[in-house]
């Protein structure tokens, strides 16, 4: 069972929503417990050794790349790897269906490429 923590407990209704929705192998941590992954203030996803930020601009590792697509796209703009190691390569990724704002979105996505579901 994957912990993932939230530094604004304002994220942990949409989190709740992406673990159901997506039927994934993860719980929200419980105040102060260790944690897997962390969703930062900024909305920047971190594991215990490496992060994804998350943005609008093209330094981010994962960046807005279209809203013109319904939920808008994110790209992937290098190689990280998954909580279970497997290498994920650059690539578009769809943000429609994921819950919340756009900003927990791409949060949710950095998630999902943690833990190797897109």
């Amino acid at each position: 069972m994957i912990v993932i923590a939230c530094e604004k407990r304002g994220d942990l209704p949409w989190l709740r929503q992406l673990i159901q929705a997506e039927s994934l192998e993860a719980r929200p941590a419980a105040p102060g417990e260790r944690w897997d992954l962390l969703v930062d203030r900024k909305g920047n996803v971190r594991s215990t050794g490496q992060m994804l930020t998350c943005g609008l601009d093209g330094r981010s590792s994962l960046s807005v790349s279209s809203l013109l697509q319904e939920g808008g796209m994110a790209a992937l703009q290098r190689e990280m790897y998954a909580l279970d190691g497997t290498p994920q390569s650059p690539r578009e990724i769809p943000l429609g269906g994921l819950p919340g704002t756009l900003e927990q979105r791409m949060a949710g996505a950095a998630v999902l490429l943690f833990l190797g579901k897109i």
